[in-house]
Order: C-alpha cells, then structure tokens, then sequence
C-alpha cells in the first residue's frame, strides 16, 4: 500500500521520526479536496500518545477537504542548512500518512492540553481557562498514523 523510500541510506528509525515528531515546532498537513487539488497547510501539532493532533476554526478550507477525504499528509522538518558548495541541504524530516478524525469530549481536551503543554508551558492555568472558554469555537482533530518515516541528509 504504502511505497518504500527509495534512499534507504537517508532512511531514520522509527524512533527517531517520532523524535522529529515530537521535537517540531510545525508540520504541514496536505489533504485533498473534491477539485482533486491538494492543499497543504502548514500548522502547529502536538504528537501525544501516538497520534497527532490539531486544533483549527469551525469552518475553512481545511475542513471542506477533510469531509471529502480524510486521508492525509502530514510532514515536519528540522535541522535545515543549506550546504552551497555541495549543492546540498541538510535536514531531518517525518513524514505521516493517517486517518484524520475529529475528536471530541475528554479526547478533544486531551487533545487542546497537550498544545498548551508543548507551545505555553510556562502558562498552563491560563491555558486550561482558554481551553474551558474555547471549547465551542474550536474543532480538534487527531490523525490516526498509518505509516511514519524518518529521513535525514547529514
């Protein structure tokens, strides 16, 4: 189903992609809508127990492709440089293929706490009363990982 990589010397181990994962500051999510187009989309994430999760508006252009389609993309790269003498970059990445399903009640909290965790770790009380006040005009979604791979190019 899912293709080999073709640079098997890039390949990282999969504890190593859940590293990038982890470590990342933003992914960009690809979906795909009924006009057939992709749509990438950067945005922040948390991995928790995982899977990936998102949070994002009621309504959007995301969220018309992921109603057609639920499978999607999601890649994170780190550790870039560009090497000009090489004509080369270096660089770290994962890239996942999952199921994205909306989550909701004790998940979707979950969810929204393990943002708050990674990007307003010194603002955890705060974040709890945002997450309290923001419960309706959020959705959060998880992506289910299918298949996760980790390249590097050092």
């Amino acid at each position: 189903m899912f293709r080999e990589m073709r640079r098997e010397d890039k390949l990282l181990s999969e504890a190593e992609a859940v590293e990038i994962l982890m470590a990342g500051e933003e992914g960009v999510l690809a979906t795909v809508g009924k006009d057939d187009y992709p749509y990438a989309v950067p945005l922040n994430y948390a991995y928790h127990e995982g899977c990936i999760y998102f949070h994002c508006a009621r309504s959007g252009h995301k969220i018309d492709n992921l109603r057609h389609n639920h499978r999607v993309s999601f890649c994170v790269v780190r550790d870039t440089s560009v090497v000009a003498a090489k004509f080369s970059t270096k660089f770290r990445s994962a890239v996942v293929f999952g199921i994205a399903e909306e989550v909701a009640g004790a998940e979707k909290e979950a969810g929204l706490f393990a943002l708050v965790r990674k990007y307003s770790r010194d603002h955890l009380t705060a974040g709890e009363k945002y997450i309290r006040n923001a419960g309706e005009k959020t959705r959060v979604f998880r992506i289910r990982i299918e298949r996760l791979t980790g390249k590097a190019a050092v």
